[in-house]
């Protein structure tokens, strides 16, 4: 007797997707590690950053008023209630002189005065939420800071970009002429085009009732890539009339009010992640809702990396520079692909649940043989290099600076894929040598260059510990992981 038999499907990767894999293009997978949706940038096929994300982002970037709950003088700090009951941490040296709502400001800060803060760092490890007077909006190709009227420019600016842009933002009056120095006008009219100012007029909105604080400018670096003056113009103006919306709204608005909502989950992630070294990017995702929402029109989130941009909504950007205007359709852009394989799943493609176990444990094999230990504290991360597995013929001078070498360019790594910050002490395998150390040092700054976040390479104790500082920005990978 004889019976239909479906014939299996195969568990072979088609064509196409061998093609994708063996492309040079860096990705950001979007997908899900034991049940909690996760990003993680692959470059040379090797896990560089990686973090995790939820429904619910955070507060980082939200603006609010706020009211001063007590001051803590003895350590130079106030307390910040920026809804009720939610009290946050203010450092004085982050207040400058605050923008205050209640009354005029006379240098002091007092119980009760209310302002807008922004927060710039969410509770973590029992610690409350961070917030800073000195207001922030920022978009690819500016930063408008209050606090200060100076303009600053980014460092990979060229000389020749900075005089070009000095020259298009004095010709219109944006630059104080009267400074020596470089340094934003202090006024809402001037900051705002000619349209602005009649729409607002139109809906009566005067504008001569809002005194402007110090506000002032960063150029950054993607300003280099922009060769009309009309266009870097237009992005400059988009910034500035919703900084002068977020302060006109303040004066109206009563204390707890959000001035500003925190980044949406993906927008979190996106913010997280450094495109600095990413050149042909692809986003491959197998969460539908997470694809929809990137392809949705009408709620526009953006990938910017160091050679394109994508734009999902209004404009739609590939990473080679390919454009699909308003109108057109957004399926077009190749930098975003929806994974969906009922036999082979994106997680285990990658290998994305052995690369994530990778990163949340304590050691780490090196390709010699050797391996670190990685213990985070609550005070400092300490970092252990092993010889491990390895052997060599070679003497142990020259096998230890080997090793050596191989662990400094891993712990770069390390730090940027687990989010490592604040004091980090690494125990390389101990070299009598000068020179050799010299060397060591000299390349573990060279790799620690590339990470985004400061990172600095301070010296070698007496005992052979080389100091390690990372600036704190986001949680580490394993709190991330653990919340």
């Amino acid at each position: 007797m004889s019976r239909n038999i479906a014939p299996k499907a195969s568990l072979s990767l088609t064509e196409e997707e061998n093609k994708a894999r063996k492309t040079d293009k860096d990705r950001l997978l979007l997908t899900s590690f034991q049940g909690k949706n996760c990003a993680l940038l692959i470059q040379n096929g090797r896990l560089m950053e990686a973090s995790f994300f939820s429904k619910d982002p955070g507060k980082i970037g939200a603006v609010y008023i706020g009211r001063v709950k007590n001051l803590a003088k003895n350590i130079d700090a106030c307390f910040m209630e920026i809804r009720k009951g939610e009290i946050c941490f203010l450092p004085l040296k982050n207040a400058g002189t605050p923008w205050l709502l209640n009354r005029s400001c006379d240098g002091r800060i007092l119980e009760g005065d209310e302002f807008p803060v922004q927060v710039v760092r969410d509770a973590q490890k029992g610690k409350r939420a961070s917030v800073t007077a000195n207001l922030s909006l920022s978009n690819d190709y500016f930063v408008l800071t209050m606090g200060d009227t100076k303009v600053g420019y980014s460092s990979r600016l060229s000389g020749e970009k900075k005089r070009a842009v000095r020259k298009i933002f004095r010709e219109r009056a944006l630059f104080d002429l009267n400074e020596s120095k470089d340094c934003l006008v202090q006024s809402c009219d001037a900051l705002l085009p000619e349209s602005e100012r009649q729409n607002r007029l139109s809906d009566r909105i005067r504008l001569e009732n809002l005194k402007l604080p110090a506000t002032g400018l960063i150029v950054r670096t993607r300003a280099e890539e922009t060769e009309s003056a009309e266009e870097l113009l237009q992005h400059f103006y988009t910034l500035s009339a919703q900084y002068i919306n977020l302060l006109y709204s303040a004066l109206h608005r009563s204390c707890f009010s959000c001035l500003k909502e925190a980044d949406t989950d993906l927008g979190t992630v996106f913010r997280y992640f450094s495109f600095d070294e990413v050149h042909n990017l692809e986003i491959i995702t197998d969460q539908k809702d997470i694809y929809e929402r990137l392809r949705a029109k009408n709620k526009p989130e953006e990938v910017s990396c160091s050679k394109g941009q994508f734009y999902i909504g209004k404009n739609t950007f590939s990473s080679e520079g390919q454009c699909s205007m308003e109108g057109n359709d957004s399926s077009m852009c190749p930098g975003i692909r929806f994974y969906q394989d009922d036999m082979l799943s994106l997680s285990s493609l990658y290998s994305v649940d052995k690369k994530l176990r990778e990163a949340l444990d304590s050691r780490v094999w090196l390709k010699s043989g050797a391996y670190l230990v990685i213990e985070p504290t609550e005070a400092l991360t300490v970092i252990d290099v092993n010889s491990g597995k390895y052997e060599s013929e070679k003497d142990a001078h020259d096998t230890y600076l080997k090793i050596n070498l191989e662990a400094a360019e891993e712990v770069a790594r390390q730090l940027r894929l687990r989010n490592l910050s604040g004091i980090i002490i690494v125990d390389f395998i101990n070299m009598q040598l000068p020179g050799d150390q010299k060397e060591l040092l000299q390349y573990l700054k060279k790799v620690v260059s590339r990470d985004r976040i400061p990172t600095n390479v301070v010296d070698m104790t007496a005992l052979g510990l080389v100091e390690i500082t990372r600036k704190k920005i986001n949680r580490p990978l394993q709190e991330q992981f653990r919340e």
